[in-house]
């Protein structure tokens, strides 16, 4: 369906064939329009950063709820997610910061105390 409102101008030139000039011309020029604010809207749209998913969390502040030989698992959002550290080992209520992510797993480090007390978001 929006494939169609971006090929609205293509679309629309036909009606130089059916209609006379001086109504063509308008009508197309309507059509013109409402193409140029879809146009506007859709790459507006397309510069905003990521909002949802696993993609927009990167920076975030979590915390650790549990820890596992599998890996630890982390509240950020309110939701529990599978976590790995690279550095030093993590205990339960320890504050971390996602650094990136493997499909659904986040990568996370340790935040140190000034982070946790001084971060400006």
């Amino acid at each position: 369906m929006c494939h169609l409102l971006l090929a609205l101008p293509i679309l629309a030139l036909p009606v130089f064939w059916l209609l006379p000039l001086a109504v063509a011309l308008p009508v197309y020029g309507a059509v013109a329009g409402l193409s140029a604010v879809v146009y506007w809207y859709a790459m507006r749209a397309m510069k905003q950063p990521i909002q949802n998913g696993v993609e927009s969390m990167a920076g975030e502040i979590g915390e650790v709820v549990g820890c596992g030989d599998d890996g630890l698992l982390v509240n950020v959002h309110n939701e529990i997610w599978r976590a790995v550290c690279a550095g030093s080992p993590l205990h339960n209520g320890d504050r971390v910061e996602i650094v990136g992510n493997d499909r659904l797993l986040l990568r996370v480090r340790q935040l140190d105390i000034e982070a946790r007390y001084f971060r400006t978001r």
